[in-house]
């Protein structure tokens, strides 16, 4: 079984110990958003019906089907354009407006359509029991903390983060939408190293991508700790980079960062 894909306490304090013994100097946490520190239950199909809905109040009878198609062509043609940079959810929604024919009347609906789509996002978010408690503890043991997020609207990232009483422990917040560069992409690791002044291999990242979050933070000389979901194995993957660390929950990162 390979070292990486238990988390079994024991072995996760021996692998915690092995870090200790190379002296390493962390100075910084960062964390990604969903999956990792929050997470949402809102689908492509309830967005839909809130953006149908708007259409509606605005004089424009789309059904919700009609909405969810744009959507996600919309969505599938981003993906063919095969580019790590970010575009941003106003963009996005043009376009989404441009495959329904509404060309003429983008600049005015443009605004109450992306207030739908920030209302359909928060309508079910939630954050992981332990995700406050580990960033106020780190906080408190003098770590600098930062987040970095692929996110195509940043607005809706900083009121979820208000909600739960994170956003004010952050020292940094590198969003995609406004570094341009989604994760993996080095840019968006470096552009947040910068934003709080440590080297790399004074920091770690953790998340729950092994390409976003793990693959990129390596690349750039982070140390990487994977959130694993339903106990997943490397072994049955095809991992881009291996984590120097597995965590099932984001308390068990306060024993590693302790004994660094």
């Amino acid at each position: 079984m390979s070292g990486f894909e238990s988390c079994n306490t024991f072995k996760v304090q021996l692998r915690y110990r092995a870090v200790f013994d190379m002296g390493i100097g962390v100075k910084a946490v960062f964390f990604d958003a969903g999956g990792t520190l929050v997470d949402s239950r809102v689908g492509l199909p309830l967005r839909a019906k809130f953006l149908a809905e708007r259409l509606r109040r605005l004089g424009y009878d789309y059904g919700e089907s009609e909405i969810l198609g744009a959507l996600r062509e919309v969505g599938e043609y981003v993906r063919s354009l095969g580019t790590d940079m970010e575009y941003s959810r106003r963009y996005l929604l043009t376009l989404m407006l441009l495959k329904l024919g509404l060309r003429g009347c983008i600049y005015r609906i443009l605004e109450p359509l992306y207030e739908a789509y920030r209302e359909a996002v928060l309508s079910d978010v939630y954050a992981y029991e332990d995700s406050v408690s580990v960033l106020e503890t780190l906080k408190r043991r003098g770590f600098l903390l930062g987040l970095i997020s692929n996110t195509t609207d940043y607005e809706s990232l900083r009121d979820i983060l208000k909600r739960f009483g994170m956003f004010e422990l952050f020292d940094s917040i590198a969003a995609s939408v406004l570094t341009l560069w989604r994760k993996p992409r080095r840019e968006i690791f470096l552009y947040a190293l910068s934003q709080v002044d440590v080297k790399p291999r004074e920091a770690v990242h953790i998340g729950d991508s092994l390409k976003n979050d793990v693959a990129g933070a390596k690349s750039v000389g982070m140390y990487a700790v994977w959130k694993v979901r339903n106990k997943q194995s490397l072994d049955s993957i095809q991992a881009p980079a291996k984590p120097d660390f597995v965590v099932e929950k984001l308390s068990e990162v306060l024993d590693f960062v302790e004994l660094v």
